[in-house]
């Protein structure tokens, strides 16, 4: 390796050393990450200023705007009352059941989570959700982690939370993974709460009989939903405009309407690149969340839509400002990596420490998934996505199969880490350690990390 690599891959560790410590966050490390591997690879000061550092901060503008509408969705959910009105059903339904309740908080805190994301949003989720589990017999640990389940679920069905893999991947290889990633998580859910979660007297029978018990509890939601639209509907003008506490059961739909659009403009338009005629799946998630919103607001504060769209819009820009700025700073690390003139110095380096084979990377990736804890190299929100976007612009794996590895070790820190704030909140609420939550969660995020890299073996 030459003296240029050595300085290259010691920055790297340098700043991955630094980002664990908490000593220099990643919003500052990728951007100067960025100037370093420019400096290495010799670029002029003209072309690091116009082509990495401008050009690279405009790179992810549709990511940057698919956070922001999803953002100013997340909080027409929460100021409408939506989302404390899902939970509270949910919890009626369910009864004093143990398992049934766990299923249906879990199933609640998904659906809610599909329209929002957020610190606020799991306060506001968390502080419901996990009394009336440990209420019921649930115990806290275990209630901790099926909230945090259900959050993963949710956001794994949000087009929002895939920003960063579409800024460095590209949509169309992010949305490739967008089933399987539901799917598993929903999986692992599940098996979380019939290992865990004790059964209550009324809830006897065999296996069989409990999953369809549940499945018809969780299948009649819509239903009722549906039904309260068609009263809305047939009621006139007046029924919609309601008290924030006595919400229609219309709005209560108004999470998933994201995701109905995006299948509806899959079906009249197509979704892909726009070179193709089709629509790009970024537009489509952004009209969503437009459409959502007002649909949200107008099924329960119509005489207030247009403030509480520009009041969301503010606040939600709020929430995600420092999402945003790492956004610009990931999309600085790309461009500096995929220059022309870097790939000479970077090349060697990457061709010395990584494996030839796709087997040998996925065998990486399964090991060392634990590596995306505490801010650990793996981290999409930190390191992960400077090794991310190295390894895409080295062009030897494909940028799908790169996509569903580091979705896969996304489930561990999404999950199980106990740095993040979400989880911080949610142990110091149970009062059950982060480290004790962590031990426990481990084990079922790590396999859906299995399974996702085993989606990535079969489809590459």
């Amino acid at each position: 390796m030459s003296v240029t690599g050595i300085l290259l891959l010691g920055g790297f560790v340098l700043s991955a050393a630094l980002m664990v410590a908490r000593i220099l966050p990643a919003l500052l490390a990728l951007p100067l990450m960025a100037a370093w591997i420019a400096w290495c690879a010799g670029l002029p000061f003209l072309t690091w200023a116009n082509e990495v550092m401008l050009g690279g901060a405009l790179r992810l503008s549709s990511a940057i705007a698919l956070v922001v509408f999803g953002s100013m969705f997340a909080k027409v959910i929460q100021k409408t009352g939506i989302s404390d009105a899902i939970i509270k059903k949910a919890a009626e339904m369910a009864g004093d059941r143990p398992i049934a309740i766990a299923f249906l908080m879990l199933a609640a805190t998904a659906f809610v989570f599909t329209g929002m994301s957020g610190l606020g949003a799991v306060l506001m989720v968390g502080s419901i959700v996990l009394p009336i589990m440990t209420s019921t017999g649930i115990s806290p640990l275990d209630a901790a982690s099926i909230l945090l389940l259900g959050i993963n679920l949710g956001l794994m069905a949000n087009i929002a939370s895939y920003g960063t893999f579409i800024g460095i991947f590209g949509s169309e290889a992010a949305l490739h993974y967008y089933f399987p990633c539901i799917a598993i998580a929903a999986l692992l859910a599940i098996v979380y709460i019939l290992r865990n979660v004790p059964r209550g007297n009324g809830e006897g029978g065999s296996l069989l009989e409990l999953a369809a018990s549940i499945l018809k509890g969780i299948a009649m939601v819509p239903v009722s939903l549906c039904q309260g639209l068609g009263k809305t509907l047939s009621g006139g003008q007046e029924s919609l405009v309601r008290k924030r506490k006595e919400l229609s059961p219309a709005a209560l739909i108004a999470p998933v309407l994201p995701l109905v659009f995006i299948g509806c403009a899959s079906l009249v338009f197509g979704l892909g690149s726009p070179k193709n005629g089709t629509l790009d799946p970024v537009a489509a998630a952004i009209l969503g969340f437009l459409v959502s919103a007002l649909y949200a607001s107008l099924t329960t504060r119509p005489s207030q839509t247009i403030n509480l769209l520009a009041g969301a819009f503010v606040e939600g820009i709020q929430d995600v400002a420092g999402v945003l700025f790492l956004f610009i700073g990931i999309g600085m690390l790309v461009t500096a990596t995929a220059h022309p003139l870097a790939a000479p110095v970077l090349n060697p380096v990457l061709t010395s420490i990584l494996p030839e084979s796709m087997t040998g990377l996925l065998l990486i990736f399964a090991l060392f998934a634990p590596a995306a804890l505490y801010r650990g190299p793996f981290n999409m929100f930190g390191m992960g996505a400077g090794i991310a976007a190295i390894l895409v612009g080295f062009g030897t794996f494909p940028p799908e199969a790169l996509c569903g590895m580091f979705l896969a070790v996304t489930y561990v820190q999404a999950v199980a880490d106990p740095t993040n704030s979400h989880n911080t909140w949610i142990g110091g609420f149970t009062d059950v350690d982060t480290a004790v939550i962590l031990r426990r969660i481990l084990p079922y995020s790590w396999g859906m990390c299995i399974l996702m890299l085993l989606c990535v073996a079969f489809t590459h």
